[in-house]
Order: structure tokens, then sequence, then C-alpha cells
């Protein structure tokens, strides 16, 4: 699975961050995200089921949803408090904090019915006996006392309290006053201490349903947070434990953002994938790298239950990913970057060996060593995963004669198909923003022994690179 720098490398974590949340049970799921294992497919369709259903929920009423999320803004974590029902009596503090729990559950539940009665294994519930419980005086207040009726002596305690304060108040100074004022305020203490024991024993049978509401505004929040940026993004829900891999029209929100801020617009990606090796070729520059993570990032959503970015999607249950991309190294152990790529590679396919169904992820695999060796080692890789029959992997690379070795070939057309003449203003110009505007960075499938573009010298003199370097270059 993916660490922390590779969510935030593949743009994960700038989804995250662009969903909206409310609550704390909500910040804390999508901290954690959960990756649909195999076995939990159907809770996995649950999850999509919910999701597109407060998508059309948000298309067709965000009055609605937007009054639902005010409801949940209050939402504070009692989980902690609800815990310790059996251990301690709660302080006022930590029962004004279920009361007010209580009451917006009351409010909360009969929005979420109108916003979505099509909801799967989420439901939110009021609890009104609990809430009696609490406030028996029935004010419904966003307060809590412990109220003189759940207690006779304590009711006594505070009339006698409140006569000797009107004495003080009236110039009654004496010691004897005050001695009586700090006895009743010690009683009056500890018989509230005592009701409020007594309050969390009746309140201790409704722990699991104060702590499962709990879990479904969490799921709620997330689910309505994710629906939210999938209608804003035209994301749509893909179909997953399919027998196919296929993703039509895929973007990256992150890279597409980065491009818009230059003028640009991201290329939508394609891509069919079989069992085995997948190659995609390219010239630096040209996408490879950006379509290898927006693969990624699409699947990971798909397989945490989230819409994708694409026109449509189609994959089966993956057990696991994996991501080998840009330089690694482990100064600790004295590892350079090739080394340390080749042992997170070695790991990779031990981890991944007894796996029913893995996507494996090779961007620019082996570059940290001479071409010659560099294109064995990732042809080598090629066809060890297409010996591998749980296996879909994608490797990009810019080596020659490694795609002939793929099951499918796909390829960044880079500066192919751009005009001559625009090319040449370009070069002399040296305008590396507008040679961006010429790349092609769509991903087309090609035949298995298409050479890769080389436009490795067309790049080098749009770049403006030493005229001196650039005319003693020689490719055969």
């Amino acid at each position: 699975m993916f660490d922390k720098e590779q969510l935030n490398s593949i743009g994960f974590r700038f989804v995250t961050d662009r969903t909206e949340l409310v609550t704390p049970y909500g910040e804390e799921l999508s901290r954690r995200p959960h990756f649909y294992k195999r076995g939990e497919l159907d809770l996995l369709k649950t999850e999509q089921h919910n999701v597109s259903v407060l998508m059309d929920a948000v298309r067709d009423d965000i009055a609605g949803v937007n009054t639902l999320l005010r409801l949940m803004m209050p939402i504070k974590d009692i989980r902690r408090s609800i815990a310790a029902l059996e251990a301690r009596p709660l302080s006022e503090v930590e029962l004004f904090e279920v009361k007010r729990f209580l009451l917006q559950l009351e409010l909360i539940a009969p929005e979420v019915k109108k916003l979505g009665r099509d909801l799967k294994e989420l439901s939110i519930t009021a609890m009104p006996r609990a809430l009696d419980l609490i406030d028996p005086d029935g004010t419904r207040s966003p307060s809590f006392y412990v109220s003189d009726r759940l207690s006779e002596k304590l009711a006594a305690i505070r009339r006698e309290r409140r006569r000797v304060d009107e004495a003080m108040r009236r110039g009654d100074d004496s010691d004897e006053t005050r001695l009586e004022r700090t006895r009743l305020a010690a009683m009056e203490e500890e018989e509230n201490a005592r009701v409020r024991g007594q309050l969390c024993e009746r309140l201790l049978p409704y722990r699991e349903e104060l702590l499962d509401n709990a879990a479904a505004i969490g799921r709620l929040d997330l689910a309505l947070g994710r629906a939210k940026l999938a209608v804003a993004y035209n994301a749509v829900i893909p179909t997953v434990g399919s027998d196919r891999f296929v993703m039509k029209g895929m973007v990256n929100p992150k890279f597409g953002e980065a491009l818009a801020e230059k003028g640009r617009e991201f290329v939508p990606v394609s891509m069919e994938l079989e069992k085995g090796s997948v190659v995609i070729t390219g010239a630096n520059m040209g996408g490879k790298s950006i379509a290898i993570k927006t693969l990624a990032l699409n699947t990971m959503l798909a397989m945490c239950g989230c819409a994708v970015f694409a026109e449509s999607a189609e994959l089966p249950m993956i057990d696991d990913l994996y991501l080998l991309s840009e330089d690694r190294e482990d100064a600790m152990s004295g590892l350079s970057s090739f080394g340390g790529e080749m042992k997170a590679f070695d790991a990779m396919l031990a981890e991944s060996g007894d796996k029913e169904c893995v996507l494996a992820l090779l961007d620019e695999f082996a570059r940290g060593t001479n071409p010659h060796e560099g294109a064995a080692l990732v042809k080598a890789a090629a066809r060890l995963f297409n010996s591998r029959s749980n296996t879909y992997a994608v490797l990009a690379t810019h080596f020659d004669g490694v795609a002939k070795l793929a099951r499918l070939h796909y390829q960044v057309a880079g500066l192919r198909n751009a005009p001559p003449e625009k090319l040449d203003l370009i070069m002399r110009s040296g305008s590396v923003e507008s040679l961006a505007k010429l790349m092609d960075y769509g991903l087309y499938p090609v035949a298995p022994d298409e050479d890769p573009p080389r436009d490795a010298v067309k790049i080098i003199k749009a770049l403006g690179v030493s005229e001196e370097f650039t005319r003693l270059i020689e490719i055969d």
C-alpha cells in the first residue's frame, strides 16, 4: 500500500484536503481511509451506493444538504466520555456535551431521512428516552444542570443555600452564616456527584446506541464530503469487482489545478490493462509519470469507495497497490538511489506474490544505472510480470525494446505531432511555457514495436541549452 509520501505524490492527499468535513468523526475517517480488501466487496458497494445517493442530493437539493451540514457542525467527539460511563460519574461539562449531542440527534435524524431515504446501513436515530434522562425538566436547552427532579435531598439543600445566600445579600455576614454556606456548598457538591453517578448508570444502557450514532455521523459526514467533491469535479462511481480493468478519460485534480494556474489544461488519460505488463513510452517531459500517478490515484479512490475522476471506470477487486517512483535512497544503510529502488522492488515482489490481484506501477524503473543495464532490468521486470497471473503491471519507460514484451503498449505523443513551424519558432525563442503548450500529453495505444518519441534534442534546443553543446550531439 502507498505510504504518506506516495499518497501526497499521486494527489490523494490533495483530494482528501479538499473534501469538506464538519465533524471530528468524519475528519478521523478521512485521515485513515479504509481500503476495501477481498471479501469486503459488499461493504465497498454499500459505500459507493451512499455516495451516489448523496451526489444526487447535492445536485437536486443543495439547500437540504447545507441545512444538514449546519446541524452537524456543533457535533463534538463524545466517545471518551461515553466510554467512561461505567467507570466514573461524568463531569457536568461532559454531561453537557452528551446532552448537546442528543439534542443535535433530534435535529439531524429527520433531515437525514428527508435527504437520503435510500441510504444503506447509515441510520442516525434520535434518542428521546436518553435525552429525557439527562433533561428531566424537558427544557431542551443547550446547557446542563443537575435537576432538582433527580433528588429531593439535592432540592432541599439548594433551597437552604438560597435562603443563606439571600441572608448574606441582606447584610448577614456573620461567621456562623459563612460557615453554614460553606457546609451547604459541600453537601450540594457531594449530592450532586451522587446524582450524576446515578444518572450515568441510567445512561449506561444507551452507550452502544450513542456510539453507533457517532460512528454513523462520521460515515455520513465523509460520504457527504466525497459526494460534494465528486459533483464539483464531475467524478463518477466506478464498477468494482469486474473482470476488466478499464479507465476512460481519467484526470488528476492535483495536476489539473497546477496546470490551470499556468493557463493549460490536463489532457484526460484512458487505459485498458491486462494481467502482465503494460508499457507506457514517451519522451522526457511527455507526461508518463503523470499518467502513472493518475492511474494510481483513481485506483486508490475506487478501492476506498469513492467516486473517481474519470468518464467511466471498471476494475477488479485489488488486494494491494504498489508504486515505485522517483529516486529512493537509504543513507543509513549506505544504499544509493538505485540500491534503494532495487530493495523496494524486491520487497514488492515478495509481498505481492501470494495475493490474488495486485496493481504494480513502475515509473522509469532502473533509471539509476547505465542505459544498457537499465533497459535489461526493465525487460526482465516486464517478463517477470508477464509470468504472474495475479499482477496488473504498468511500466513507464524511455528505454527501447521494452514495449515488445508488453501485453499492451501506450505512448505519450509528446512533440511528435507539433507543427514544425511553431516548433522552430519556440526553438529560436527558448520559451519553456510555449513548448509545454505544444506537447501532446494524451496517452494512445500503439503497436508493440513502435519506437518511443525522440524529442530530447528538440526539448534541449527549445530550452535554450548552449548551442556549443547541442551541435556536438550525435544520435545513431
